[in-house]
């Protein structure tokens, strides 16, 4: 198995599995994704085996942070190890870097209660870490997983600026942070 930059050839794949994979109030439109591909805020990837498509990144590079939007594997592969084997080839690729995710926090009320905590069980089994930050992403409530090193509020933060700018940092706001840091968002 092996992750590599995605072509075009890929966005057709990836494409299909993003719209199976992330609830609508989740999913940014695909064609702003492509854009921020191509002036380099993202960076799309694709999981493969041999030339078979098993799944796809897309994350936002910025100073040592990757901030990993979207991940999905296709259903068929899923439980089988290929996204625990995928994050740790992308931690290879960025060794140096605090790499983070955000998933849906625990809910035992939401409709879809056992796939957080699955989801989130999965990250922390794959060297994931609690943050104790947790945002409300345009309406959605969202909490912040750090692979392997501390993330800081401030850089989330900054993560978020660069990504999305003064205008669309508006709708982010934070809901809590366990840790006792000091923010330089106004």
């Amino acid at each position: 198995m092996l992750i590599q930059k995605a072509c075009r050839q890929d966005y057709k794949w990836i494409y299909q599995l993003y719209c199976a994979s992330f609830p609508l109030a989740e999913r940014k439109p695909f064609s702003r994704i492509c854009r921020n591909c191509r002036n380099g805020r993202m960076e799309m990837w694709v999981i493969k085996e041999n030339t078979a498509f098993l799944g796809f990144f897309v994350c936002a590079v910025y100073e040592e942070m990757v901030l990993i939007d979207y991940f999905a594997v296709i259903p068929s592969k899923r439980g089988k190890g290929v996204g625990g084997d995928a994050l740790k080839l992308l931690s290879e690729v960025y060794p140096d870097y605090s790499i983070f995710l955000e998933i849906e926090p625990e809910n035992e009320k939401a409709q879809n209660a056992l796939q957080r905590v699955r989801r989130k069980n999965f990250y922390l089994r794959c060297g994931f870490q609690e943050t104790g930050i947790k945002w409300n992403m345009y309406g959605v409530p969202m909490e912040v997983l750090c692979y392997q090193k501390q993330l800081s509020l401030n850089q989330c933060e900054k993560m978020y600026r660069y990504l999305y700018g003064r205008f669309w940092f508006l709708p982010i706001r934070r809901i809590s942070c366990a840790h006792s840091q000091n923010s330089d968002i106004t």
